[in-house]
């Protein structure tokens, strides 16, 4: 009858470390692009050094709290860092969407951007990157 349980929580607890280390990532990407942005950096460019920065730390930190996986390190950075790109993407085109069509302050459109982004990019990398039964079988 419980037989479920465990499983089930071993899914909760790795949604949950993987929002916790994606939140790093979304809060350091935030605080490099309102850093950049305070000293005049175009909010384009300053919106792609905190993408890199908080992809490149929820990578890292994901790969070893929340999945546990240390093989096949550079094959895994690329899918995440594919899948990065097409988050970038979206990001890119939501933000000049929402500031030069609907009128928001960028630091209002990046804070939209950023959840819209890191809810995509969890679904991709759980399928891909980091999928369940890949990792059994190379193991």
């Amino acid at each position: 009858m419980l037989g479920w349980v465990p499983r089930d929580i071993s899914r909760l607890r790795s949604f949950a470390l993987y929002v916790l280390c994606g939140g790093s990532g979304v809060a350091f990407d935030f605080c490099i692009f309102g850093l950049l942005s305070t000293f005049g950096v175009n909010y384009q460019i300053a919106n792609a050094c905190g993408y890199l920065g908080g992809t490149l730390l929820s990578f890292a930190l994901n790969r070893r709290f929340t999945f546990q996986v240390f093989d096949k390190t550079y094959r895994r950075l690329f899918k995440f860092l594919s899948i990065a790109t097409i988050g970038f993407l979206t990001s890119w085109g939501l933000i000049v969407f929402l500031v030069q069509r609907i009128g928001l302050p960028p630091i209002g459109a990046k804070a939209i951007v950023l959840v819209v982004v890191l809810l995509l990019q969890f679904s991709l990398n759980s399928l891909w990157t980091f999928r369940l039964h890949q990792r059994c079988h190379e193991q």
